[in-house]
């Protein structure tokens, strides 16, 4: 199963960092205009359990992401596990730890690409060049409104 890394250092708390990451609409604020991201559904603040609902438009095709928090453990971590989506498999790990001064967010995501007709384009290595993409532009943006 392909495994996606990355990580970023931002010069403020674990606390305030956390809260930046656990509130969905900041997930909107930091993704690309590209990918027409929309919260459509979810609290204000994570929780384990907590469901969201996201539309956004990829490979030229609309799409509707429901994901669930599996794992929550604040400051420390939390899991999102889509339920419904594009991927066979979706799940990210975000850690949050105390790092040079600052906060080091971890962010690990285990996937597989779509089945059927979508799957035959859609490869891993198509989803590496995009997430790195993405999490290119994520840490760009996140810096920008958290520092760092």
């Amino acid at each position: 199963m392909p495994v996606f890394e990355a990580s970023q250092i931002y010069p403020r708390p674990v606390e305030e960092v956390f809260a930046f990451f656990r509130a969905p609409a900041n997930l909107v604020k930091i993704s690309s205009p590209q990918l027409h991201m929309r919260l459509v559904e979810g609290p204000a603040q994570l929780e384990l359990g907590s469901r969201v609902v996201l539309h956004g438009r990829r490979w030229g095709i609309r799409q509707r992401v429901l994901s669930e928090i599996t794992a929550f453990e604040a400051p420390v971590t939390f899991t999102d596990t889509q339920v419904e989506g594009p991927f066979r498999k979706w799940t990210h790990t975000h850690r949050f730890e105390a790092a040079d001064g600052g906060t080091r967010v971890s962010d690990h995501i285990e996937y597989e690409p779509p089945g059927g007709l979508l799957g035959l384009v859609v490869t891993a290595g198509m989803i590496e060049r995009d997430l790195k993409w993405i999490f290119e532009y994520r840490t760009q943006k996140s810096a920008e409104l958290l520092g760092g």
